[in-house]
């Protein structure tokens, strides 16, 4: 699965130490929060962060997704400038995420932004995660602040059903009102102490039908910063089956903070991919070979097509990977269980496979198209299509939307490499699209 766990936190400054100087003990219950999060999340190392904050920029009508290849930035502002951040981004990843969540119809405009020291918003959350993991991975930030309510809600229903093999974390950054008391930054307001009590009833019973109907001129009143991202989570879970944790609340200096964090229910694997799990299983413990598919009623078996059969460790490292062009077996469970046993046994660049290793690897399997020929590179999208590259009775073959091929060119010349074809000129050029099936 995709998704691995969901939060919600507050991003106040003052909460780091190097900023707050024994402030921060003034937020006390925020703190023991944010330690029962970072606890629960210290073996959770995701392969990509998605950040919802909304101190990344402000795009009217749309999900801002920061395009920039990296991004830096300091507590400088908060008298901290030692307290600094070098972050590196995923192109692959956004991509991908940008793709589906157009296509799920979230209106999603890209730019990038490099300085990160305008958004205390990510950056005091992932003080707390960098703290607690040594490093951080990849981030994707992006900020719901120019969508409705409604909006936000429909892009935390659309990143529920987000799958691309990778391990994604969800970070949802968002104080709560800042009109609660007399003196509060933003003026005080009896609405603001009505706002967060919606909350945190919202976040309690997962329900979000208050929260919805609340209008504009409430929500002005009560000088709110996280609606958006809490409506995100709420859905995103909802989604996913998840069950929500509110982990504390409490609002010193007149705003309202809230930890929350979201515990997803495990998806079962897709049936090619636990397929080729048990095939293998079999396979390396000795066991007899499965003669029918585990559903044979079901018509996914019964047609014939190409697939690729992959091995990864978890911690991302190819372990085995063996396929087919075009269909060499009577049915895809036929296709599976050849190509499942090769790829742990037989690919050349690796030992063949212990059973002691089945714990540690995940499996994934994709089906391919039919091949067409290209006549123009423009036919071609990195991020869509395979390519199938033959010069000399050599040919060669890559899949789409792999880690460090982010273009054309790239993916043509990693093919023709693979299959010893020196240079593209006079290159006959296929394509074919995937079902990958994680």
């Amino acid at each position: 699965m995709s998704w691995i766990w969901a939060a919600l936190t507050p991003h106040p400054p003052v909460l780091v130490p190097e900023v707050g100087r024994g402030r921060e003990g003034e937020a006390q219950k925020t703190l023991d929060g944010m330690a029962e999060l970072t606890k629960r999340l210290k073996d959770s190392v995701p392969d990509v962060l998605l950040v919802l904050s909304p101190h990344q920029p402000y795009v009217q009508n749309a999900l801002f997704l920061n395009s920039a290849p990296a991004v830096h930035g300091s507590f400088a502002p908060f008298g901290a400038s030692g307290v600094s951040f070098d972050l590196p981004t995923s192109e692959p990843a956004r991509t991908a995420l940008g793709r589906h969540l157009a296509e799920a119809g979230v209106p999603v405009r890209t730019g990038a932004q490099e300085d990160l020291t305008p958004d205390h918003g990510t950056m005091v959350p992932l003080y707390f995660l960098r703290r607690t993991w040594g490093v951080l991975p990849p981030v994707i930030l992006a900020s719901p602040i120019g969508l409705t309510p409604k909006g936000s809600s429909g892009l935390g229903a659309a990143l529920a059903s987000f799958e691309d093999g990778r391990r994604w974390g969800l970070l949802a950054s968002g104080d709560l009102s800042h009109r609660l008391i007399p003196g509060a930054p933003a003026g005080y307001s009896p609405k603001g102490r009505e706002f967060d009590e919606q909350i945190v009833e919202a976040l309690s019973t997962g329900r979000t039908d208050g929260l919805l109907v609340l209008s504009p001129d409430f929500l002005h009143e009560a000088g709110e910063c996280g609606l958006r991202s809490v409506l995100a989570l709420l859905a995103f879970c909802s989604e996913r089956n998840g069950s929500v944790d509110l982990l504390s609340y409490e609002g010193p200096f007149g705003v309202g903070y809230s930890c929350a964090f979201c515990s997803l229910e495990a998806r079962a694997p897709h049936p090619c991919a636990a397929l080729a799990r048990e095939v293998v299983r079999r396979h390396l413990n000795g066991l007899p070979p499965l003669e029918a598919p585990p559903t044979p009623a079901d018509p996914l078996w019964a047609r014939r097509a190409a697939c690729f059969v992959t091995i990864k460790r978890r911690d991302g490292a190819l372990r085995g990977c063996i396929g087919t062009l075009a269909p060499a077996q009577d049915s895809l469970f036929s296709e599976i269980t050849a190509n499942a046993v090769s790829a742990a046994t037989q690919d050349p660049r690796f030992p063949p496979m212990r059973s002691d290793e089945l714990e540690d690897v995940v499996f994934s399997v994709d089906v391919l198209s039919e091949p067409e020929p290209v006549s123009d590179m423009a036919q071609l999208d990195a991020a869509v299509w395979g390519v199938i590259v033959s010069k000399g009775g050599r040919r060669g073959v890559l899949l789409p939307d792999l880690e460090g091929v982010d273009d054309v060119a790239t993916q043509l010349s990693v093919a023709a490499r693979k299959a010893g074809i020196r240079d593209l000129e006079g290159v006959a050029v296929e394509r074919f699209r995937v079902e990958r099936c994680s």
